[in-house]
């Protein structure tokens, strides 16, 4: 079972993610030959080389006109967006559809009822939340490490909506692709072209209350061996939200707008059953062979029906016409033609480019589910699948055969403190969505995903380097550890896992490691505000000026006034909510001790 076998409820809409982006490089401008090193963020501090410069100077360095010349000068400097909070925001995302496999009607009880994710609520008293989830990369230089750390989701609006949960937890994007063809280029980051996934899982203890009288949110809930909700959606077509002229001139006038980026949101609410995976899809994997887009499919048979998960699969022609318009009707993917899946040679169902799956797929999740009769399930369970079209116009075949392999964990991004004993990693192993038949190897290497590729940056840990998954078991695990003497070392580092050699279905976990330091700071002595301010709190406050607006970060008395709420939120009792300071993780235990040590007036030790 998984979300595509049981009921579901569908919605669409906008979705905004106001990340403040000027730790993408550690250089600025990025790109040019005399740029200047601004940060080192494998420690979180402000570089050597921009130490002798001024708050003040940084900052207008951070927010000039971008000075490269040609079609990639865009924004500032420092990115698209300095001001930012990071938060995520649904924008008048709303259930569209809602049934069981085979019986998903634009029509019902929930339909026209608004989504959305929460913030967490105070540890220990319950109060708030006071802001949204909170948009994370583990690695800022990357892209695929992006999490979004959640405190609940909402269905409905006033004091006793649909829907109620309150759950910290995080989600990971899991899969990066190509959603839109044109334009080749635009006023924005190239992301505009791509979509990014993302699946978490809510228990049934989590939900505060929900309405017992809705027929679709009884059968999620209450559906036979339902574990709890799981929640999978896809943002696309995102863009700033002022072009480079508008903040250009916004921050010129001294105004500092926070510039989120603003894009589509696509998704699915279903049942959760036991042994899932928690933020990835269970099932079968097709992968759209044309790699300049490289987008997936998922599949699961079960109870007569085939159902795919296409919402990715096809991409979409062009990019909205109005800019800020997120949340009109999207219109139809690219025309590639008549769209057929089969199972091997058998073909299974057809849809022209008029048909309302194709036309309307927003409205249903994107997931399409095929009717299946005894000898094509037979089919279907011993033969891998394929998605392909003829092509049209300026777009060519399409052809996404299933990957017969598939390979895929829960855990996406892992933090390792400097004393960590490590971590084991579970490695979920498919032939055909079912166990491996035989003995089946899995390779694993180690590599940068950063612009940090000096080996000290991503060559701290110890793990196999392959595995044997055994025939029959759906499931493989691992120690992974940090190398002896990496303590002081702190970088970024991926594993990539390939499975019977077949690097098409691929997958892989992220690792930030902190560095443990004593700051050159003898054992004993009192810790300086000028010690807080340029080990801690200087990288932040270029960094993330919007935490500013609470607490300024460069004035020692505001520091100092906000002391039990800042020991409150780099506590351990925080670190799993949206209200961690900071937000993006950056803060190494050897930070944190020094910012307590100043702030309690103990002597430090390292």
């Amino acid at each position: 079972m998984s979300i595509l076998n049981g009921p579901r409820l569908n919605f669409w809409g906008g979705i905004s993610t106001d990340v403040s982006v000027p730790n993408n490089s550690p250089t600025l401008p990025n790109g040019i030959a005399t740029s200047l090193d601004l940060f080192d963020l494998t420690t979180s501090t402000v570089a050597q080389q921009a130490q002798p410069y001024s708050d003040e100077q940084l900052y207008a360095l951070i927010n000039a006109p971008d000075p490269r010349i040609g079609p990639d000068s865009r924004y500032t400097a420092g990115g698209w967006n300095h001001y930012g909070e990071h938060v995520v925001a649904m924008d008048n995302a709303l259930i569209s559809s809602q049934g069981t496999p085979g019986n998903i009607l634009p029509e019902g009880d929930m339909v026209g009822q608004p989504v959305y994710l929460l913030g967490s609520v105070v540890p220990g008293t319950g109060q708030g939340p006071y802001s949204g989830p909170m948009m994370v990369d583990l690695d800022p230089t990357a892209t695929t490490t992006t999490q979004i750390f959640v405190g609940g989701l909402q269905i409905g609006n006033g004091d006793t909506p649909q829907l109620l949960i309150r759950w910290n937890t995080v989600c990971s994007s899991f899969d990066v692709n190509t959603r839109v063809l044109e334009p080749r280029s635009m006023d924005a980051p190239g992301s505009f072209h791509g979509s990014g996934t993302f699946q978490l899982t809510f228990p049934l203890s989590s939900i505060v209350s929900y309405n017992k009288n809705s027929a679709g949110l009884k059968a999620l809930i209450e559906a036979p061996g339902a574990t709890g909700i799981v929640l999978r959606f896809v943002m696309f077509e995102m863009c700033p939200t002022l072009t480079t002229e508008q903040l250009n001139a916004d921050y010129a006038a001294g105004q500092f707008t926070p510039n989120p980026s603003i894009g589509r949101v696509i998704g699915t609410l279903a049942t959760a059953y036991a042994d899932e995976p928690q933020i990835c899809p269970a099932g079968r994997q097709l992968i759209n062979a044309d790699e300049n887009i490289g987008s997936v499919a998922y599949a699961e048979v079960a109870n007569g029906q085939l159902s795919l998960d296409m919402v990715n699969l096809i991409p979409k022609q062009t990019f909205r016409a109005k800019r800020d318009d997120i949340t009109s009707p999207i219109g139809p993917n690219a025309n590639y033609g008549t769209v057929t899946i089969a199972a091997g040679t058998m073909p299974l169902a057809s849809y022209t480019p008029s048909d309302p799956l194709l036309q309307d797929y927003y409205l249903y999740g994107g997931i399409i589910d095929i009717p299946l009769n005894t000898t094509q399930t037979q089919q279907v369970q011993s033969t891998p699948l394929c998605v392909s079209a003829p092509g049209n116009g300026s777009n060519p075949a399409l052809s996404a055969p299933e990957s017969p392999y598939r390979v895929y964990t829960d855990q996406r991004n892992t933090y390792l403190d400097p004393d960590s004993k490590g971590v084991q990693v579970t490695l979920q192993a498919r032939y055909l969505g079912a166990a491996v038949p035989t003995d089946t190897p899995i390779s694993i290497t180690a590599s940068s995903i950063s612009l940090y590729e000096a080996a000290q940056y991503w060559d701290f840990l110890t793990f196999p380097g392959s595995l044997t998954v055994p025939a029959g078991k759906p499931s493989v695990s691992f120690e992974v550890v940090p190398k002896a003497g990496s303590g002081s070392l702190a970088g970024f580092t991926s594993l990539t896992y390939v499975i019977n050699n077949n690097p098409a279905c691929q997958t892989f976990n992220n690792f930030r490691k902190y560095a443990k330091t004593d700051f050159g700071i003898p054992a004993g002595s009192a810790v300086t505000w000028e010690q807080a301010y340029q080990h801690v709190l200087r990288f932040h406050y270029l960094a993330f000026p919007a935490m500013s607006r609470y607490i300024q970060l460069n004035q020692q008395d505001a520091v100092m006034g906000y002391k039990q709420a800042i020991l409150a939120r780099i506590s351990p009792e925080y670190q799993n909510t949206t209200l961690y300071m900071s937000v993006v993780r950056s803060m190494s235990p050897s930070q944190r001790a020094l910012l307590t040590a100043y702030l309690t007036g103990t002597p430090w030790q390292p």
